[in-house]
């Protein structure tokens, strides 16, 4: 098991290697990000903010890195990224509060990540709150 993992991740190591200097030629460039904001009702009352981040070519190294790079901030309780390698947009959930962290934060610190190697290309942050305290 050991052998498949470090073969797997030799394998992405050597993939993003070699595209490195095709993202920079990709669609996906950093850009400005405006964040829509909505409000929803929901079961509990939580900030989810979905990032559309593009740059990712693997689970093991890419999501996990984005992952941690996520829960390392102050106020991120949850952080999934919904990942299929033929996808060239993911989707992350990040799980935060609002009144420790910002979404434009959280965007900065994806789109800092190896100086630039992900770009969010969309973000919306949902407001969810039961029905009764609307």
């Amino acid at each position: 098991m050991l052998t498949s993992v470090h073969t797997i991740a030799k394998h992405c190591s050597l993939f993003l290697g070699v595209t490195l200097g095709v993202l920079s030629f990709a669609s996906c460039d950093q850009c400005d990000v405006k964040v829509e904001h909505v409000n929803r009702t929901g079961a509990v009352e939580e900030t989810v903010a979905q990032l559309a981040i593009c740059g990712m070519m693997c689970e093991i190294a890419c999501v996990s890195k984005v992952k941690k790079e996520l829960y390392d901030l102050p106020g991120v309780t949850r952080a999934d990224i919904q990942f299929k390698e033929q996808n060239k947009v993911d989707t992350a959930l990040v799980v935060f509060d609002p009144s420790v962290i910002q979404a434009e934060t959280l965007i900065a610190a994806v789109q800092a990540i190896g100086d630039g190697l992900y770009a969010v290309k969309a973000a919306q942050v949902v407001h969810y709150a039961p029905e009764a305290s609307r």
